[in-house]
């Protein structure tokens, strides 16, 4: 018999969407930044442009928030998917693409930042009905 069910679910944590001014830094050389589309204590994904081919890629990467001084500095990361989204612009060379992550081993400082990251900078009603204990 054949299996009709939708996909396993493999994440350990609810995704939440990310408010606008999250990002990451997810290469250093050179320097390509996107904006952190959604996050996880275990993951997150990002979009970024890129002219050109793919750069060589980094086995870690800093969270930041716009505007701020928050900061994740060299989280390790595991790249699990990267693919083009939308395309090219007619103007622009660049593509558009979203790459997802998973988390490495992090330091207690960087869980701690995550967590604050969670609370204040995701879509808090999600939050609230699926980590009720986040005091928010």
């Amino acid at each position: 018999m054949k299996n009709t069910e939708g996909p396993v679910e493999k994440r350990s944590y609810h995704r939440f969407q990310a408010k606008d001014g999250v990002y990451a830094i997810i290469n250093y050389k050179p320097v390509i930044f996107g904006q952190i589309i959604n996050i996880s204590r275990d993951g997150m994904a990002v979009r970024y442009s890129i002219n050109g081919k793919q750069s060589s890629v980094s086995s870690e990467l800093d969270v930041f928030i716009m505007d701020s001084n928050f900061y994740i500095e060299k989280v390790q990361i595991k790249i699990v998917s990267d693919f083009e989204v939308g395309g090219k612009s007619l103007l622009s060379s660049q593509t558009n693409r979203q790459r997802c992550f998973q988390f490495g081993e992090m330091k207690s400082s960087q869980h701690f930042q995550l967590d604050y990251l969670l609370q204040n900078h995701t879509q808090k009603d999600a939050l609230t009905k699926t980590l009720p204990f986040l005091s928010l």
